[in-house]
């Protein structure tokens, strides 16, 4: 079998063994353990990893910085011993699951499987101008210009066309993977835009005509990038 990279970026040694030694008795990671931050910028820089353990709080560091630095990142587990820092995990993508410390066997597996199936093959067709979504056990064509707005919907997604919407069976994330990112862009955890489709804009919101849609904190960095395609 195949093993999956794993990286921990981890400043405790304590929590550093007892999640290596829990990790090990799985027998599907090939490990990697960066101490501080400049280790894990280095790691990331020069390798490629399929699952991240990330601590928050690094010595005078803070691990989200990491995930602002390198915006291609896999699916991340944040452990931290401060439920508080949880709050500020909520709106980033990347990362699927907070557990606190000291991890419990039992909660790491479920949020390894969680993270590991989190980018499912995708169960739609794209081209140029248009997608074929399954919905159910049907595909369904979507031309990209009849698509106002994507919602998050659980492991599913509502795609919105004017006044209808369809839920498909295609994640957030994967729509976001997948869509021409010329035409349709990310603005929040649970929604993806069709920048053709916006009306307008503040700094906390989209519109596109009477619907109004929150922009995400961790994406008003690259609003900026949006608002020069509209």
């Amino acid at each position: 079998m195949i093993k999956k990279k794993c990286l921990i970026i981890e400043d405790s040694e304590i929590a550093i063994v007892n999640l290596n030694m829990q990790l090990e008795k799985l027998s599907i990671f090939d490990i990697s353990v960066a101490r501080n931050y400049n280790q894990a910028r280095s790691f990331l820089s020069n390798d490629k990893y399929d699952l991240i353990f990330l601590d928050i709080k690094l010595h005078d560091n803070s691990g989200l910085d990491l995930v602002n630095e390198f915006p291609k990142l896999p699916p991340i587990i944040v452990t931290s011993s401060n439920v508080e820092f949880a709050i500020d995990t909520y709106e980033i993508n990347s990362i699927v699951d907070f557990i606190k410390k000291p991890v419990n066997e039992e909660r790491l597996i479920k949020s390894i499987d969680k993270a590991l199936n989190r980018h499912q093959t995708s169960n739609s067709m794209i081209e140029k101008n248009y997608a074929f979504i399954k919905i159910g056990r049907q595909a369904m064509k979507f031309d990209f210009e009849d698509i106002d707005f994507i919602n998050a919907f659980g492991i599913y997604s509502k795609i919105y066309t004017e006044n209808k919407s369809t839920v498909v069976n295609e994640s957030i994330a994967t729509l976001e993977e997948v869509l021409p990112s010329k035409i349709f862009r990310r603005i929040h955890k649970s929604y993806i835009v069709n920048v053709s489709k916006v009306t307008g804009y503040d700094h906390k919101s989209i519109f596109i005509n009477d619907v109004v849609l929150p922009i995400g904190f961790s994406y008003k960095k690259n609003i900026n990038e949006l608002i020069q395609f509209i």
